[in-house]
Formats: structure tokens, sequence, C-alpha cells
């Protein structure tokens, strides 16, 4: 959390429990790729989401 408030998030929020978490950041279009960077500098797995109008989209792929 700290790292990534150096590089530019404005907050962040650790979701699940045990060794399944998540951590999602906050932060301005211009400085986002600063804190995904020092993340995956860091060797954390970065993935990016989108928000729907619609609600929850999601979809499977094909094995």
């Amino acid at each position: 959390m700290e790292e990534a408030g150096r590089c530019g998030a404005l907050g962040g929020k650790v979701t699940g429990a045990g060794g399944g978490g998540h951590m999602v950041f906050v932060c301005e279009f211009e400085r986002r790729h600063l804190v995904a960077q020092r993340l995956i500098d860091m060797g954390l797995v970065v993935s990016e989401v989108t928000f729907s109008k619609e609600g929850v989209v999601s979809w499977r792929a094909q094995k």
C-alpha cells in the first residue's frame, strides 16, 4: 500500500482472505502505469478492471 501511494495511488483496499486475496488501487489515469510498474517490480501480478453500466459482466474461456 505504501509503495503504491508513493507512486501515485490515491487509495487502496485489500480484499479476500488467506492467501487468495487482491489489492485494489484507485489512481489518476495518468499515473496508473507508474503504480502498476512498481507493483510488477515488487513481484506482484497486475490486472486491469473496467466498470460497466450494465452491472457485473463475466465470461468463461474455452479450455
